[in-house]
Formats: structure tokens, sequence, C-alpha cells
């Protein structure tokens, strides 16, 4: 059966606008999410409805979606959904009587399947902002071992977990890194289901949860969150860059993403053996960070032992502002008002920050269409066929130049600054990069009696 052509034309429309919102969607494992046969996707769920627009797109196929019935009140939001194959489920606190109409959801499940078609589903229920999985629901693993069952153990099907990570839960033009996992077979729990399928049902559950917590970064303790953070701004580079450490990954985002997910796993590991080690680190880095803030000091800017000249930094803002100052006007001119407005709105109609992504890219497609549309109508009836073509293609490629030419001269004016401070107070940025280095030197002990201690268990 052929995909319906709502779902066609929408699949087009979203794939140019991930492409222009995101600078990368990076898709590793692709070999475990099968192209065609019976499939359940059960992905983590950071980021609202983004997370299904690219988990569609990493998937490469049409996906069933299981989402809430509250997104089915409004009739045209309803008939919209229902036509791109999106299946509603009742969820107890919304609805009364959830149980008996989730039968239907069941059926409409166990009919797809059937058919050989996929599914997507986020088995945790509700988006958070925690790095972390969530308890999972333990819709998923009945879906699919009812779906084996009612197919006489024959189907096929294929459980996939998938992990989204997110560079950042609001920039545009960041990265995602989609992860497929190892896939569970249901048909091999058969025997287990047969003889007791509640207690089959959440241990699938379980394992799919340790499944997914292998994706993703998974930081157990939420009052760890912002100390994370603050390892990776300044310890992550650090251990990029050695050479004698094996970081998996072929691209930056997946080393980085690999780095972080184990400075998580080191963070579990000393609040359950040594949380003291964790409360000595943490104090330590935020006497650094305070007195780093005090002289408004980046802390890429104390990575290296000699700060920048004041003479070359200055050239090179002069330099760089120059050259590309008339491009980056041109840019400016066109895209600064709905790049600023879709920012804007972003910030205030986004419930929490976990819909960021979801209302910037929403806002951002009407802003900008809207916007182009006019200049390229101004650009007809001024200048003609020609310049309006031109203006076309320019505008929006003077503008993602005008965005990273604007960033650079940021950078510049920030290491112009720091060169300068340098050159008035040179004994308090070496006492800076003296803090940095213990602190440094404690955060790789740390992690170097963690390695040492898992080897040793392993």
């Amino acid at each position: 059966m052929g995909d319906p052509l709502l779902y066609r034309i929408n699949r087009h429309i979203v794939r140019f606008g991930m492409r222009a919102y995101f600078k990368e969607i990076e898709v590793v494992g692709r070999t475990r999410a099968p192209v065609d046969g019976p499939v359940i996707f059960a992905s983590n769920h950071p980021h609202s409805i983004t997370d299904s627009l690219v988990l569609g797109l990493a998937a490469d196929r049409m996906l069933h979606f299981v989402a809430h019935s509250g997104l089915f009140r409004n009739r045209l939001k309803a008939w919209f959904m229902r036509n791109s194959g999106v299946i509603p489920v009742y969820r107890p606190r919304d609805v009364e009587g959830s149980s008996d109409k989730n039968l239907t959801m069941f059926s409409a499940c166990y009919e797809i399947l059937a058919d050989g078609e996929a599914i997507g589903i986020f088995p945790e229920g509700t988006s958070a902002e925690e790095r972390r999985v969530q308890k999972l629901k333990t819709g998923t693993a009945r879906i699919a071992l009812g779906s084996e069952e009612s197919a006489g153990w024959n189907l096929g099907l294929a459980l996939v977990p998938v992990g989204l990570n997110f560079e950042s839960c609001s920039r545009f033009r960041s990265r995602v890194l989609v992860k497929f996992g190892k896939p569970i077979v249901p048909a091999e729990w058969r025997p287990q289901y047969e003889d007791d399928p509640t207690e089959t049902v959440n241990r699938m559950t379980d394992l799919l949860q340790e499944r997914l917590r292998g994706q993703v970064v998974n930081v157990e303790q939420s009052e760890y969150e912002k100390f994370v953070l603050d390892v990776e701004k300044i310890f992550k580079d650090d251990l990029l860059a050695r050479a004698d450490l094996n970081i998996p990954g072929n691209s930056y985002i997946q080393r980085s993403q690999a780095v972080t997910a184990e400075i998580a796993r080191c963070l579990n590991y000393y609040h359950e053996r040594s949380p003291d080690v964790i409360w000595r680190l943490a104090r330590q880095m935020k006497g650094y960070n305070a007195k780093r803030h005090v002289l408004k000091l980046r802390d890429n800017m104390l990575r290296e032992e000699e700060g920048p000249l004041v003479r070359g930094e200055l050239w090179r803002l002069v330099i760089g502002g120059v050259a590309g100052l008339p491009w980056a006007l041109f840019g400016l001119v066109g895209n600064w008002l709905p790049y600023r407005l879709t920012g804007w709105f972003g910030s205030r109609l986004a419930p929490d920050r976990t819909k960021i992504h979801q209302v910037q890219f929403g806002v951002g497609a009407i802003l900008f269409l809207g916007w182009y549309a006019a200049l390229l109508t101004v650009s007809f009836r001024v200048f003609g066929t020609a310049a309006s073509i031109v203006a076309g293609i320019g505008f929006p490629l003077a503008g993602l130049f005008a965005r990273e030419y604007f960033r650079y001269m940021k950078k510049r004016r920030r290491m112009l600054r720091f060169a300068g401070l340098e050159f008035k107070l040179g004994f308090r940025v070496q006492e800076m990069r003296l803090e940095r280095r213990r602190l440094v030197r404690n955060l790789d002990n740390a992690m170097q009696q963690y390695l040492r201690t898992i080897e040793e268990e392993s």
C-alpha cells in the first residue's frame, strides 16, 4: 500500500524545512532501521512534535505515530493528523473510559503492523526537559507482543529503540544526532508471554528503557543537570583533543555525544559510590566560574597557555569586518526582521523548553515565507524578473552568511577585549589559567579512576 498523498506532500515540506532549520541531522545505525516490513520505532521524547518530524525523516519511511488524543480536539487538526496516519491514544488523565477507547488504538496498531507498515511511538508518554529517559509506559511492549500474538507469532516484528540527541534545545542551525539501537524481537518472547503476559510486558519495557538509555545522554539525578553542563563546557573539548582516548564516532557530534554520555555515566557512578567527589568538584567549579564571570572571560579563552596579541586581533577584526560587511548587510536587510521575530515568538509562545524548536520552526516558516514573498514582489515590480530571481536566491544565502559573519565579529571583539585585559592584568589571567588547570586535572583524575574501576569490574 502506497503512502497517502497528504503524507507524501508533508514529508517533502518537512524534509526541506528541517534541512533549513537544523545544520545537520546525522543518523547512526541506519542498518538497524528496516526499510520494509513491520517495525515499531520507539524513541525518547525530548522536544515534543519536533521529535516526530526528525524521527520520520531518519527512518526514511512512513510512520504511523501514536499521539495523545488531546491533539485531536480541533476538527481541522484531527482531520489533518488522521490523514497523515496518526493514531490517537487516550490517557486516563485526559479522557474518561480511556481503557475502552484504547482498545480501538491497539486494534489499529495491530492492523498497521499486520500490513507490514511501521509505527512511531514515544514510550515516555510526554516530553521532559531533563536529559534522561523517563519511566516508560508499558503500551509499546503491549502493542509489540499483542501484534505478534494476534499473527500467530509469525509477524516478524522488530522493536527498534531510537535515541534523539539535540545539540541545543533552542538554537537555529544546531545539530541533531539520531541513533538506532539494537532491535528487540518480540517473537522470541513467546514462551514467557504465554506463561505470564503481565510480567513479560514489564520485562520488555525494562529492556527497552535500558537500550534507550544507551542511545542518549542519561543523567539519572536531575539535581546534577547543571553540573553536567558545566563539566561539558570546561572538560569536554579537553577530552576530545586527547589522542590517548578511544572515543567512538566518525564525526564531531558523534564523538561529542559519546563523551557527554560518558561524563553522565561517570557522575552516576560517583553518586552511588562516592558522592563527596562530586561535591568537591562542584565547589571547585563554582569558585572558578565565579571568578571567571567577574572578569567576563569565557572558558575557551583560558584553555591556551598564552592569549592573543592586541595587534593581531585588531587586524583580524578590521580585515574580516571590511571584507564581509557588504554581503552581511545585504543578508541583514533581507532577514533581520523575520529572524528576530521568530526568536521573540519562540521565547514567548513556547510553554517550556521542550517546545521551543517546534514553535520556532512553525512561526519561522510562516514569517520567512511571507517576508520573502513580499521582497520578491517588490523586486519584481521595481527591478524586473532578473532582479527578483537574484533576490530569491541571494536573500536566504546572504542571511546564513550574515549570521555567521556577526558571530565571527562577536568572537573577534571578545578576543580583542581578552588580549587587552591580559596586556593590562596579565597576572590575574595567569591565575585563572592555573586555577583552570587544577580543575581540569581533578576532573581528569576522577574520570580516570572511574574508567579504571569500570574496566576492572567488566
